[in-house]
């Protein structure tokens, strides 16, 4: 870089100071570049692997923002997984993209793509790299002054919310001691002790600090660099270096707390794994292995070998029809057909004709003799879905045909034997029907006779990972994408859900997602939602919002008003009572962007 002769921090906007002495720790130069440049590789290296930052840049600028004083690059090297840290130390003049970046009074994230359309060049760092994809800055900010700017750069993956918000912490401790370094310039006088300037501002006539920070610090910090480098864990690092900053470690703490946040979070958002999706025992087309399939694979056990008429219970979408299909399976009448029959979406008028058949002429329209269910499944298996809908002067006719095992067709005279084994289903409780006598009790009991009862899909949410992944198996293939599975983040989030359609419900929502997805993981689930309304006193519908909703259309209202300034006397965080970092967080959570206002 070339530029204006490089100027110490020394120099650096003195006011009127006063002198203190400190004991000098030696090799604890902590206003040499060198100090800075390990410290923020240490930091880089905790924040490398759990955000997958590929480049950090600390950018410290003069105080009129036209100069770049000294920049601070830590990079991580893929091929061999290290990281490098370099200091470049000879001011330079700001570029117009880089004196755009320095008046942003808020982090801001921004693509290649975002930078090619606004300035038809990619983000070019100070160290001349242009090859990121992903770009976010954060102000280094004390008192309302900036001071710098930290960097952070990626190819892999944007930089989310979660990054940036815990980022903003990093970036108030970095603040702080470029602050104390550039107020608190250290020279060694001739008795061995440290001068310490400290800057003070004029007020009446008074010496009022405006700042009173702890020079010692510095010194700490630099003497514990070597221990807090061997420190791995990352919440343990950050705890230990910004207990020395008292005075800021409170904001810190908040940074902490989000530490084991995201950590969850990240824990989410690990591939879920099932050790085996594939579906064992005697049933292999049905996905089960919670103990309320367990139940129904025991009854299936028991009853499929028989000839005994069974009756499926459940809601809608629980696989009713797959387990009379398993039933037939697993019976003697295998090899025959199992015919089904829909009771619900016949017309009322055809559903005899479709049960018994009919003979030529026997109705308008009915010009062919034709054959129905009972006959076509003659040998083998009856599967009569939706029976609480069928109607009750054909349950008349149903239950003769049960009692009897013959039938005769709709127009005809003669009778013909059947031997068929009878299978329904129901989402309907029919005893209740029977009380209200939209079903007939007498066939009820014939029906009746070896009842399964299906659970729901919320009582048994511990199949719910094995469907989700049996189902994006499946429809993925059909899709021809080849995708790894779900986040944990993702089958949580379907553990949690209700499911009132059940499997089907899941089964459907699945294949969508599939075409949906442009990634190899399926991160998010899009579930359906309600909207939460009430009728006021006047009899009118009002949408309630929720506390986010509320939360997002206040802070939306006052950044207006602040012309989308969030620090400073006439920020938006002053008007809450938030810390600026504060309000930076739930501005990324609530998804309000600068564009906004």
């Amino acid at each position: 870089m070339s530029g204006s002769a490089e100027i110490p921090f020394s120099e650096m906007a003195r006011q009127s100071s006063v002198q203190v002495s400190l004991p000098h720790l030696p090799g604890s130069n902590f206003n040499s570049p060198i100090f800075l440049t390990d410290l923020f590789n240490i930091i880089f290296k905790k924040l490398q692997p759990l955000f997958s930052i590929d480049c950090g840049v600390i950018l410290i600028y003069d105080e009129q923002l036209t100069v770049i004083k000294e920049a601070y690059i830590a990079t991580y090297q893929s091929d061999s997984g290290q990281t490098n840290a370099e200091v470049l130390n000879q001011p330079s003049e700001l570029t117009a993209i880089q004196k755009g970046i320095a008046e942003f009074c808020f982090p801001v994230i921004k693509s290649m793509e975002e930078w090619i359309q606004e300035e038809n060049v990619n983000h070019c760092l100070v160290n001349g790299e242009t090859h990121y994809t992903h770009h976010c800055y954060i102000p280094l900010e004390v008192n309302n002054q900036v001071l710098g700017t930290l960097e952070l750069h990626n190819n892999v993956r944007e930089l989310g919310a979660e990054c940036l918000t815990f980022c903003c912490g990093i970036a108030d401790l970095l603040a702080e001691i470029i602050f104390l370094q550039r107020t608190t310039p250290a020279s060694q006088n001739l008795n061995g002790s440290t001068i310490i300037n400290v800057k003070i501002q004029q007020d009446n006539n008074s010496c009022k600090p405006e700042v009173v920070p702890n020079p010692d610090l510095l010194l700490k910090l630099a003497a514990q660099a070597p221990a807090l480098s061997e420190i791995t864990e990352l919440g343990e690092f950050i705890s230990q270096a910004a207990k020395l900053f008292l005075f800021d470690y409170e904001k810190i703490k908040t940074q902490l707390d989000e530490i084991d946040t995201y950590k969850k979070q990240l824990e989410n958002e690990k591939l879920y794994l099932h050790e085996d999706t594939r579906p064992t025992g005697h049933y292999p087309e049905i996905i089960g292995e919670g103990q309320g399939m367990k139940k129904v694979f025991g009854l299936l056990d028991q009853v499929a070998g028989s000839e005994s008429t069974v009756l499926i219970l459940g809601e809608t979408g629980t696989g009713k029809e797959l387990i009379a299909r398993a039933i037939h399976e697993g019976s003697a009448r295998k090899d025959k057909a199992m015919v089904k029959v829909n009771c619900a979406a016949i017309p009322e008028n055809l559903i005899e004709s479709e049960l018994f058949g009919h003979e030529k002429g026997a109705f308008t329209g009915a010009t062919d003799r034709r054959i129905g269910k009972f006959e076509l499944a003659d040998n083998g298996t009856l599967f009569l879905d939706e029976i609480g809908e069928l109607p009750l002067i054909l349950q008349v006719k149903l239950l003769r045909v049960l009692q009897e095992k013959e039938i005769e067709r709709v127009g005809g005279k003669a009778t013909i034997k059947t031997d068929v084994r009878i299978i329904s289903a129901t989402n309907k409780n029919l005893l209740a029907e029977v009380e209200k006598g939209r079903f007939r009790r007498d066939l009820y009991y014939r029906l009746h006779v070896f009842p399964v009862s299906l659970p729901s899909l919320r009582e048994r949410a511990e199949d719910i990972p094995l469907l989700a992944t049996h189902f994006l198996a499946k429809y993925a293939h059909k899709a021809g994408k080849q995708l790894a599975g779900f986040t944990r983040g993702a089958i949580q989030q379907m553990s949690n859900y209700s499911w009132p359609g059940n499997v089907r419900e899941m089964e459907h929502l699945i294949e969508r997602q599939v075409l949906l997805s442009k990634k190899t993981v399926i991160s998010v689930i899009d579930l359906p939602t309600k909207e939460k309304t009430i009728t006021d006193n006047d009899g009118v519908r009002q949408k309630i919002k929720t506390i986010d909703e509320n939360e997002r259309d206040h802070i939306f209202a006052v950044l207006q008003i602040c012309k989308g300034r969030i620090s400073g006397p006439e920020g938006a965080a002053k008007l809450l009572g938030v810390p600026a970092t504060t309000l930076n967080s739930k501005i990324k959570r609530l998804g309000l962007s600068k564009k906004h206002f």
